[in-house]
């Protein structure tokens, strides 16, 4: 199943995306944001077989080119059914155009209308404006700080969205 919007497809990952996933994991600002990387293509290739069996990881296409430009997931956090964290990555050419926050808008709308999710969380890194301003952006709210948290310990930022809070009058992907 595709998720389309105006200027993405978040698609299933192929098996051909190996090596754009991993070039795009070379960069140290994605590094230092806290997402999952790869430092190697077969790590890459690795993930990929796993991700491409569940709906819920997302290589992030960008419609017009056709080129992988990110990629996004809603992963299991070992809480309870129903509560997902949201990951995403956006490649540094494609930055600062609004696609994560279009990205996130639409995996939101699945996770929510989908796949009956409860709880979706983002916890991101206190330096990490960008991806700070995106979650805000998409409604997501501060639930807190947990101080020096993360594994270069600096502090990280704890965002949300319930069910509840979610508006299902957005578009909803078909």
């Amino acid at each position: 199943m595709l998720i389309e919007t105006e200027r993405l497809i978040l698609r299933n990952w192929q098996d051909a995306d190996s090596m754009v996933l991993y070039q795009m994991c070379r960069d140290e600002t994605l590094r230092r944001s806290g997402v999952a990387y790869f430092d190697s293509i077969r790590d890459a290739e690795e993930a990929i077989q796993s991700w491409k069996k569940d709906n819920r990881f997302r290589a992030i296409i960008h419609r017009e080119s056709g080129e992988l430009i990110g990629f996004i997931s809603l992963g299991d956090m070992n809480r309870y059914e129903g509560y997902v964290e949201l990951e995403y990555a956006i490649a540094a050419d494609y930055r600062s155009r609004g696609y994560a926050t279009e990205a996130v808008k639409s995996m939101v709308a699945y996770g929510f209308s989908k796949l009956d999710l409860t709880v979706i969380a983002a916890w991101v890194r206190s330096h990490n404006a960008e991806s700070v301003r995106v979650l805000e952006k998409c409604a997501f709210i501060l639930e807190g700080r947990l101080r020096k948290h993360a594994r270069d310990r600096s502090d990280t930022l704890c965002y949300s969205m319930l069910r509840e809070e979610y508006s299902f009058e957005s578009t909803v992907p078909q």
